[in-house]
């Protein structure tokens, strides 16, 4: 899930993306559980060159795949926004394992192409992204969590990383 806001001003922004947590909203099943959360980012881009089309498939874009380890995806401009995600453990945030291995768990996502019309460029506005909660069987002591995340740019730039502050799953 993804909104975008835009606006075409003729202002002027780095071509390396900048990005900034904003808010997250819970959703609740009717026992009160959260079962989704929104998370609301702004970004700016000087060349509006943000997101992937469904023909952005060839290299760099395409999906590469190791076959020595599980056919992971291993190219990362597949994808142009990660979420990794931390659990608050005895006063400090670390990176959740996996129960099938020993990756961490990331959110990789793909959103559309951004770039307005027009000559200007330069762009900025709000993403939100739908997040399922991490089932009860990787952790299910932890409700205390925290996200950092980046984007990257159809030209290969890496944005900042931001991350969130403390948000509490309701289980």
């Amino acid at each position: 899930m993804f909104m975008v806001a835009a606006c075409k001003k003729k202002e002027i922004y780095s071509v390396i993306p900048l990005i900034e947590y904003k808010t997250a909203h819970f959703y609740q099943n009717a026992e009160g559980v959260d079962t989704l959360m929104v998370l609301v980012f702004s970004f700016k881009d000087g060349d509006g060159d943000i997101g992937l089309t469904q023909a952005d498939t060839s290299a760099p874009f395409n999906p590469v795949l190791d076959p020595v380890n599980n056919n992971k995806l291993i190219n990362p401009y597949y994808n142009n926004l990660y979420i990794d995600y931390f659990e608050l453990v005895n006063g400090t945030y670390q990176s959740l394992k996996t129960p099938f291995g020993n990756d961490t768990l990331r959110y990789p996502f793909r959103f559309e192409s951004l770039t307005p019309e027009g000559r200007h460029k330069a762009i900025r506005g709000d993403i939100e992204v739908g997040i399922s909660p991490v089932p009860l069987a990787y952790n299910p002591q932890s409700d205390t969590v925290m996200y950092r995340f980046f984007i990257y740019d159809r030209a290969l730039h890496k944005s900042n990383i931001a991350e969130s502050p403390a948000l509490i799953w309701k289980r």
